[in-house]
């Protein structure tokens, strides 16, 4: 299985908003993110599901994304992805979808770094952090738990725009 992590795009600043979970993205968030969503399709990504934070701005991003691939391919929160959620339940989520040969998910920080740190490595250490919009493809062979990913690539949304 091929689990894609995606931070979600440039999004308003919290002030002004009575409740974090509507914020939604900037106008300059949602051209960035159209315009990764287009080249990662471009580079062959093609998800059977996305998941996502119940988050306004996460939701935004999942839908940015998924507008950008042929077909229609479903869109889905799960509450897992809205922050501060332990791995290990993220990963039992994910159980109801071990069907899927890719699945992407639109998360934020800090999950989205921790997360990908400890599916890689399994320890403390941190290799990489999510910058807005940022991507992370994670292969899993039979084994979906901390440290037995193999990452296939990383990337800023600078990395896909040059």
């Amino acid at each position: 299985m091929e689990l894609i992590l995606i931070r979600h795009a440039d999004a308003k600043s919290a002030a002004g908003y009575a409740e974090d979970s509507l914020r939604s993205l900037t106008q300059k968030g949602r051209q960035v993110h159209e315009q990764v969503a287009k080249e990662l399709h471009r580079r062959g990504f093609e998800p059977d599901v996305i998941l996502c934070s119940p988050r306004l701005r996460a939701e935004q991003t999942a839908w940015i994304t998924a507008q950008a691939l042929p077909g229609e391919v479903p869109v889905l929160e799960i509450p897992e992805l809205d922050g501060g959620y332990e791995l290990h339940l993220f990963l039992k989520r994910l159980e109801a979808y071990l069907d899927c040969k890719r699945i992407a998910c639109v998360g934020h920080e800090p999950d989205m770094t921790y997360w990908s740190n400890r599916l890689l490595a399994d320890d403390q250490q941190d290799i990489m952090s999510f910058s807005k919009s940022g991507v992370l493809s994670v292969e899993f062979d039979d084994v979906l738990e901390p440290g037995f990913g193999r990452c296939n690539y990383f990337y800023s949304a600078d990395d896909l725009l040059l």
